[in-house]
């Protein structure tokens, strides 16, 4: 699927099933480096998830509140419809998702001295205090929560509400940011707007800085993308008289308003985007 253009909007049609219980999500790509999914609801969860990458949180339908621990401090974080967030790297989250919504998330592959953590807190308000925990080196996330899920709720701990001999079975692979404020989410289509005219003269801006996402908005510009240990995950966010490109040196496909295309590793091409295309 890599090497072939997704319309996004045909795409959530036709694996509208998958957004809802029990599924709820919906790997669009997760071959290389990029994993990039869409996720549906209803679902409520205790549970929160460490990692040592960042994650991007996009609002395509409806709202969402992510659950985090921020300085110690529990903190919930409302990205609604059209919204963006980036979360920062080891920030313990629980994604609380709304029925009949949809939501991009793009992590990145784990490394292989990473590891992940699921985490169930003490409901006791104290978030230093650790019910249960479970660390594993993450190839494939939706398969390998499902049976730490299960085994915490056969658990004593699960039961019994206190933290007890299983709750931890190993050292931390690393501990929580704890230093961190988290930005807020804002709306990607305001910020666009607030930015025109420094992107009309600029051709490109960078959405983040200093973080590990690199993501960049251009327009009215031809970009070489693509390099040997990179993937890149290109987004036709608004198409407005004109349209984009993609010259592999083999083909050249035209893109329009809501289009996907993923560049893998190795490969390279150019990516011709008219004005007023974003």
């Amino acid at each position: 699927m890599a090497d072939k253009t997704i319309i996004l909007r045909e795409w959530i049609k036709q694996n509208e099933s998958s957004f809802k219980p029990p599924v709820c999500n919906k790997l669009m790509f997760g071959a290389g480096q990029l994993k990039v999914m869409f996720v549906g609801g209803p679902n409520t969860r205790k549970d929160y998830h460490l990692e040592e990458g960042e994650e991007l949180f996009y609002m395509v339908k409806g709202d969402m509140c992510l659950n985090i621990i921020e300085k110690g401090k529990p903190k919930s974080i409302h990205i609604n419809e059209g919204q963006i967030f980036l979360l920062p790297r080891k920030i313990p989250h629980s994604p609380q998702r709304y029925v009949n919504t949809i939501g991009l998330v793009i992590e990145r592959e784990r490394r292989l001295h990473e590891m992940d953590c699921l985490r169930y807190y003490c409901d006791d308000g104290n978030f230093d205090s650790i019910l249960y925990e479970r660390w594993f080196h993450c190839e494939d996330l939706g398969s390998q929560l499902a049976p730490i899920i299960e085994k915490y709720f056969a658990s004593e701990e699960y039961k019994t509400g206190k933290p007890g001999k299983n709750s931890t079975i190993q050292e931390p692979a690393f501990p929580p940011d704890e230093e961190t404020t988290v930005m807020q989410p804002f709306s990607l289509k305001e910020w666009i707007d607030g930015n025109r005219d420094t992107l009309a003269s600029q051709k490109e801006l960078m959405l983040f800085t200093k973080t590990e996402c690199q993501l960049r908005i251009a327009t009215d510009s031809t970009i070489q993308i693509g390099s040997d240990n990179e993937e890149v995950w290109v987004w036709i966010y608004e198409d407005i008289g004109s349209h984009a490109s993609l010259n592999t040196g083999k083909s050249t496909t035209s893109l329009r308003g809501n289009d996907i295309r993923l560049i893998t590793a190795g490969e390279t091409c150019a990516l011709s985007i008219g004005i007023g295309t974003i």
